[in-house]
């Protein structure tokens, strides 16, 4: 006989909002058309959204290093600014 095993289930938490009339209309058209759940279109829609604007983060953060890796001081920069962010 085996033991039961706990199974970690993610936690759910329900948040209400309100929206406008037209909002709802285009949910439910989006949700008919997909063929899925109110709740999984805003969730899809969510993560996209969250996932774009992390993406634009990220790449401002390259385009800051932009140099770094070549030896070469960017437009902007200089040793003495180099070394006081280095200090922080």
């Amino acid at each position: 006989m085996g033991l039961a095993r706990k199974i970690a289930v993610p936690k759910a938490v329900r948040k209400n909002f309100t929206m406008s009339d037209d909002t709802v209309k285009e949910l439910d058209f989006l949700a008919g058309l997909l063929r899925k759940k109110q709740s999984q279109i805003i969730q899809e829609l969510i993560h996209r959204e969250s996932e774009a604007h992390r993406n634009e983060l990220r790449l401002a953060k390259l385009e800051q290093m932009k140099g770094a890796f070549t030896g070469l001081i960017g437009d902007g920069q200089s040793i003495q600014r180099m070394k006081s962010e280095r200090i922080l």
